[in-house]
């Protein structure tokens, strides 16, 4: 009887710890400069002259869950969290800019669901000329 009862605490006990590692979640996190926006154009903006300040930064951020890795792609989510970021900066009538445009995609994913999450920062400045 003590060996039966050995056995089952044994077996709850590797039963907890399958339960733990499998709802257990896991995280994957990346950065990277980018010098695009958001219609894939460029608008080349040299700072050569002291003619502008910086005005501050701003932040946008877009997220899309998955189930067995179906779901919003990554571009998509890029744009969304770029066109938030423009929207927060509030270009418009104004004589400002946003350079350093860096993106961070954030990944949690626990068997099949995932959630990805990308932010997008960048530096306002405004020009004084």
């Amino acid at each position: 009887m003590k060996t039966l009862s050995i056995i089952k605490k044994q077996g709850l006990l590797i039963i907890s710890i399958v339960a733990v590692v499998f709802l257990s979640g896991c995280g994957v996190s990346s950065g990277l400069v980018n010098q695009f926006s958001v219609n894939s154009t460029n608008t080349n903006v040299i700072l050569q002259k002291n003619n502008f300040k910086v005005a501050g930064t701003v932040s946008g951020e877009a997220s899309a869950s998955y189930v067995m890795a179906i779901g919003c792609n990554k571009q998509t989510l890029v744009s969304l969290a770029k066109q938030q970021m423009i929207e927060n900066a509030k270009l418009e009538g104004t004589s400002k800019a946003i350079i350093n445009v860096s993106i961070e995609e954030h990944i949690t994913f626990i068997l099949v669901y995932m959630k990805r999450t990308i932010k997008v920062h960048g530096t306002v400045i405004e020009f004084t000329e």
